[in-house]
Formats: structure tokens, C-alpha cells, sequence
């Protein structure tokens, strides 16, 4: 892949969220920000890479109806955060919402204080937790370092250092901001590619809460 803009519908099709994301699709024309660039712990301050356990899921589908990553178990994923503290994927009883964030990309860097501030908000519901993804990081693009980038945003939500890009590639990544949504069960509820307008993170998110 590379690290051009291209513009294009992304949605996803879970089992429980598929008709809702299906009308958010509707009306969604989003630009996506695409790229994976390979570098090994690249901020150079002994970060533990990240380890993965479990199925890799598909790479990410553009049709509406069909992705093959729902019902599918997450894989595990344990790693560190930018100064060291441990973060963990897993299916654990709790609902999910995982974004994985490119600190390159324009679109990812529009979305992070929208989110934030629903989250401040009270947007979140208690049942449901958010953790985040810096992955493709290279220190030749834009915006680099990333942790600096999420510090200046206050950006709250656990964030797990991909230095790898592993984490990206068992998740299916195929575009930034990538989201992907877990059910209790830790199961893949729904995954989409794209900006996604807060109005429409709460109706995914309420779906998701059940």
C-alpha cells in the first residue's frame, strides 16, 4: 500500500450493527488515508513491541453486506502504551471500540478532538470500553511523534504503541481512521474505515451497549 488519499464508501456489516451502519453508509462518502510503513520501534525510547495471539481477522471489506470479519473472536493483543504502561486487547465480558489512528493522516487528526470531546462529554457509556491504536507510525511524515500529537489533544483513552504494525495487520487495517467494534462476547461486531460523525458513533455505540 501506499501513502496516498483516496476517496471511497467504507462500511461495515456486523451481525447486530448491520442495518445501522448499512444507513449510516448511506450517506457517508468519506476520505481514507491509506498506508502501512514498517518500522521497528521508531520513537527509539524501548518500547515493548506488541504481541499477538489468535486468528488474524480478513482484511477489511467495502461491501456493505458482507464482511467476513463479524462474529469472529479479536485476536489478543499485548503491548505498551507510549511510556511503558501495559495495554491489552482481549475479549475480557466488556464491549469494545478500538480505533487504530495514523499520526500522518489529516483525517485522523479531524476526528481525534471530536471524539474527545464526546467522550468528555459523557458520550461513552459505562458499559463500553474505548482504547486506541497508534500504528504506521514513521518519523519521515507528518506529525510526528504521535504521542505528542495525542497529548496536545488530551486524548484520554488507552493508546497502544504499534511500533510493529501488527496490531494493524490482525485487525484487517485497511484504511485511517479504522474502527473496529467488539460485542461482550468479544466478537467482531462491526468494522469501518472512514471519519464517523459523532451523531452516528452514539447510535453504534447505543446498538453496541445492547
Amino acid at each position: 500500500m501506499t501513502g496516498t488519499d483516496e476517496t471511497a464508501e467504507r462500511v461495515s456489516t456486523p451481525i447486530n450493527l448491520k442495518l445501522v451502519l448499512l444507513v449510516i453508509a448511506g450517506a457517508a462518502v468519506v476520505i481514507i488515508g491509506y498506508a502501512l510503513v514498517t518500522k521497528k520501534d521508531p520513537l527509539g525510547v524501548g518500547i515493548v513491541a506488541p504481541s499477538v495471539s489468535g486468528t488474524a481477522l480478513p482484511d477489511f471489506s467495502n461491501d456493505p453486506l458482507s464482511d467476513g470479519a463479524v462474529g469472529s473472536p479479536i485476536p489478543t493483543v499485548s503491548g505498551t502504551d507510549f511510556v511503558g504502561e501495559p495495554v491489552i486487547i482481549e475479549a475480557d465480558g466488556r464491549a469494545k471500540i478500538i480505533l487504530f489512528l495514523a499520526h500522518w493522516c489529516s483525517h485522523c487528526r479531524a476526528e481525534v478532538p471530536l471524539v474527545q470531546a464526546w467522550i468528555d462529554g459523557g458520550g461513552l457509556p459505562g458499559g463500553i470500553d474505548f482504547v486506541s491504536v497508534a500504528t504506521s507510525i514513521s518519523p519521515s511524515r507528518d506529525n510526528y511523534p504521535p504521542d505528542r500529537w495525542l497529548e496536545s489533544e488530551n486524548w484520554s483513552p488507552p493508546v497502544l504503541a504499534d511500533t510493529t504494525n501488527e496490531v494493524g495487520r490482525i485487525f484487517g487495517l485497511s484504511g485511517f481512521p479504522y474502527w473496529v467494534f467488539v460485542d461482550a462476547e468479544g466478537r467482531v461486531a462491526g468494522r469501518r474505515a472512514g471519519g464517523l460523525p459523532i451523531a452516528q458513533l452514539e447510535i453504534v455505540t447505543e446498538t453496541l451497549a445492547g
